[in-house]
C-alpha cells in the first residue's frame, strides 16, 4: 500500500491519515470519537509527539504531528489505535479489525503549505457536508487553534509557530480565520488528493529534495504543478491506488 508509515522521517511535518477497516463507520457516534480523543491525548502526552491539527470522522482520522522521534510516533499511533480497538470490540462484545494497516502519511513543508494543510484538516467535515463550520464539529483542532479549549488540549500550538515562522499566536489565528472564512465564502471545498495521496507536498525544489532521498525513488512520479488550498504547489506521488473517494 503507497504511502505508509515506513515514510517516516526525523525532522518533517507530517499529514497522517487512519481509516477504519472496510472503510466501515466505527466512528460515526460521538462517543466513540470522545473515547478516541481522549486515547489521543494520552497518547500525546505519553509520548510528546507535537501536534498540529485533528479531525475525527466517522471512518478515518486526520493527524498532521511533527516527527521529532520515529520510534514516539509509531508508539503514539499503536497505543491510540489499539486502546480504541480493545475499547470499542469490548462494547459491541465482538472480536475484528477496526483499523487498515498500515496508516497513510504524507510530508508537508513548513511554512504556507503547512498554513493550507491546517485549514484543509479542520474544514474536512464541511466539504463533506456535515456541518456548515469547522466550529461545529467538536472533534477537531479547529477550537483549540483559537484558543477556545482550555482543558484537554491536545495542540502543540507553540511548536506549530515554530514550523510555520509565524512569531505571535494571533497572527496565526488572525491568517488561519481569515483563510477559512475565505474558503467558506468562495466555497471552495473540493477534495484535494494531494493531501493524502502523496508523498510529500510544497514547492518544487522541497518534494524533488523528499523524493532523491526515498529508497526505490524511481518509482515515484511528480505532479504537475497547481493551485493548491489556493497557493502554487507541488506533489509527488507513488503509482498505486487511490487513498478512497470516503475520505475528504
Amino acid at each position: 500500500m503507497p504511502r505508509s508509515s515506513r515514510y517516516l522521517r526525523e525532522g518533517y511535518t507530517y499529514h497522517l491519515t487512519h481509516r477504519c477497516h472496510d472503510r466501515r463507520f466505527l466512528l460515526k457516534f460521538a462517543r466513540d470519537r470522545d473515547v478516541y480523543r481522549r486515547w489521543l491525548r494520552v497518547a500525546v502526552q505519553r509520548y510528546k509527539v507535537p501536534v498540529y491539527n485533528f479531525t475525527i470522522t466517522g471512518n478515518h482520522v486526520h493527524l498532521i504531528v511533527h516527527v521529532d522521534s520515529v520510534e514516539r510516533v509509531g508508539q503514539m499511533m499503536d497505543l491510540v489505535a489499539g486502546c480504541f480497538a480493545r475499547q470499542l470490540n469490548r462494547r459491541k462484545g465482538h472480536e475484528g479489525s477496526v483499523w487498515e494497516h498500515p496508516y497513510h502519511c504524507t510530508i508537508i513543508q513548513d511554512g504556507r503549505h503547512l498554513l493550507n494543510c491546517l485549514k484543509y484538516v479542520s474544514l474536512n467535515m464541511v466539504r463533506a457536508g456535515v456541518v456548515e463550520h469547522p466550529s461545529d464539529w467538536r472533534w477537531c483542532g479547529h477550537d483549540e487553534l483559537l484558543g477556545m479549549r482550555k482543558r484537554y488540549r491536545i495542540l502543540a500550538v507553540d511548536r506549530l509557530l515554530e514550523s510555520l515562522a509565524i512569531d505571535r499566536i494571533e497572527d496565526l489565528r488572525s491568517v488561519y480565520v481569515d483563510g477559512i472564512t475565505k474558503q467558506l465564502e468562495t466555497r471552495v471545498l473540493v477534495r484535494e488528493p494531494c493531501w493524502t495521496e502523496a508523498l510529500a507536498v510544497g514547492s518544487r525544489s522541497f518534494v524533488e529534495r523528499i523524493a532523491h532521498g526515498t529508497r526505490n525513488r524511481s518509482r515515484f512520479r511528480y505532479t504537475d504543478w497547481e493551485e493548491i488550498s489556493g497557493s502554487t504547489a507541488g506533489s509527488v506521488q507513488e503509482p498505486g491506488e487511490a487513498y478512497s473517494p470516503f475520505s475528504t
